[in-house]
């Protein structure tokens, strides 16, 4: 098969016009008329431009499959709307059961009253759009046994107001106290995750969390996998696993460890304080990942650390200058490195890390970056610094906390909107999609369109996906 367009390779030469693929290979790239007389017969196909193959370089695709089906409240910030959205949900459902749904986010966290005036026959629990925070209504805190007497969970918070009571509203691993009572999830919804990612033009995706390897493996084994997938095991189950890939598609290759919470849930780890005094707060201790990242990566794992605040960015720069002392298998991973201080920036420089940035989220939080951290907005989203430090960026979505949308994370990155000098180009924004996210995942030689690559590629019109080549075989949209 010939694909004749502007072809982006990634590498050098940086540009072509045409590519010829051979089975799950390239076999040949150049000159349209090169290329062309020297395979006659070969199928043609012509795009304005190709890519090597999108991945989104940090998804919760399990999730995402869920998302799809869940309540959607993306782009809403007032409870009263959240509420409405719940009655509308309430009246097509039997009473008695759940209503769930997540997108939603506050400047202040509310309390079970609108929840429970919109639903009160109903158990109902909400997502916030960073996953870090959820609000319940009365009959869902009783299912789930919450009371003035229930401790909170390490790591969480029940929210309580001056009496103790449970205010509904739960912060971080406090929302497992919820999650636990949901329906199970199902290796279908891995799959419509999955596939969605595939229909939007990617090729590969960088798995966080929150669900059984088992769902993957089993995908793997009966060949369904519709994307390239890099997981990343829960910091508490990965022991007794062993690191590799099943198949061709499925590589489990880290361990995934929080240092803080999200900046919308205002538990980001920060250095100076959010405007109501409080400074977030740490999840897995610095000294556990230190020393359980050392395990991790004996037994042959990578390592990738969320950090969101300034303070968690710090502290895993310092874990990382450690855990930079003994052997590495592939690069430490920094996941979203979303706040940082110019005194930290130095620090970045000569790391054997890779940067996971997620530039879409920019786009919605940069109201709440100003609300949150007034005076402090150039800490946020430092695109440009980051890609000065030399250190691979790759960037993704996080879905389902931001749709899976590249053009979405185009926008964002072209087109700061805090700190338009903190901007990308549109061939350094597409590297990290690209080669800086295949290097970030270990695949060095994926990424990038030359002789005897993977075949995976994506198709573009009018600056939007519109097709892909997945080890080889051609997906039109």
């Amino acid at each position: 098969m010939l694909i004749l367009g502007e072809i982006l390779t990634m590498t050098d030469p940086a540009r072509a016009e045409a590519v010829y693929l051979e089975g799950g290979r390239i076999a040949d790239v150049g000159a349209a008329e090169d290329l062309q007389a020297r395979y006659p017969g070969a199928k043609r196909i012509r795009v304005q431009r190709v890519t090597p193959g999108l991945h989104d370089a940090h998804t919760h695709p399990l999730s995402w499959g869920q998302h799809l089906s869940m309540l959607n409240l993306s782009g809403l910030h007032d409870p009263r709307e959240v509420a409405a959205r719940v009655a509308e949900r309430a009246r097509e459902l039997p009473p008695g059961s759940w209503i769930h749904g997540s997108g939603y986010l506050f400047e202040a966290y509310p309390d079970k009253t609108l929840l429970d005036q919109a639903a009160p026959q109903h158990p109902v629990f909400l997502l916030s759009r960073d996953f870090h925070s959820g609000w319940a209504n009365s009959r869902a805190l009783a299912r789930a046994h919450i009371t003035p007497t229930t401790p909170d969970p390490e790591g969480g918070v029940i929210v309580r107001d001056a009496s103790g009571e449970p205010t509904g509203y739960l912060l971080e691993r406090a929302t497992g106290l919820m999650q636990a009572l949901l329906p199970a999830p199902t290796v279908q919804e891995l799959f419509l995750g999955l596939q969605d990612l595939a229909r939007r033009g990617y090729t590969a995706t960088h798995h966080m969390g929150w669900c059984p390897l088992a769902f993957a493996e089993e995908l793997a084994q009966h060949e369904r996998l519709p994307v390239r997938l890099w997981w990343a095991m829960d910091k508490d189950n990965w022991r007794g696993v062993e690191p590799g890939w099943r198949g061709e598609s499925l590589e489990v290759a880290a361990v995934k460890f929080f240092a803080d919470g999200a900046l919308g849930s205002r538990t980001a780890w920060m250095s100076e304080p959010y405007p109501d005094g409080s400074l977030g707060m740490p999840l897995d201790d610095l000294a556990f990942i230190l020393e359980e990242g050392k395990a991790a990566l004996t037994a042959g794992f990578g390592l990738a650390v969320h950090a969101i605040g300034t303070r968690a960015v710090r502290g895993v720069l310092e874990v990382f200058r450690e855990l930079a002392q003994h052997p590495l298998p592939r690069p430490l991973r920094m996941e979203h490195a979303q706040h940082v201080r110019d005194v930290d920036l130095p620090l970045f420089r000569g790391l054997p890390m890779a940067l996971s940035m997620q530039p879409i989220h920019a786009l919605e939080d940069a109201a709440l970056v100003r609300y949150h951290q007034p005076g402090r907005e150039h800490q946020a989203f430092r695109l440009r610094d980051l890609w000065n430090t030399g250190l691979p960026l790759a960037f993704g979505s996080d879905a389902p906390v931001a749709p899976p949308d590249v053009r979405g994370g185009l926008e964002a990155a072209l087109h700061h909107p805090l700190c338009p000098a903190q901007s990308l180009s549109e061939a350094e924004t597409l590297w990290a999609f690209t080669r800086g996210a295949a290097l970030a995942a270990g695949w060095r030689e994926h990424g990038q369109i030359r002789s005897q690559a993977p075949a995976d590629l994506t198709l573009w019109e009018a600056e939007k996906p519109v097709g892909r080549v997945y080890q080889g075989g051609l997906e039109l949209f």
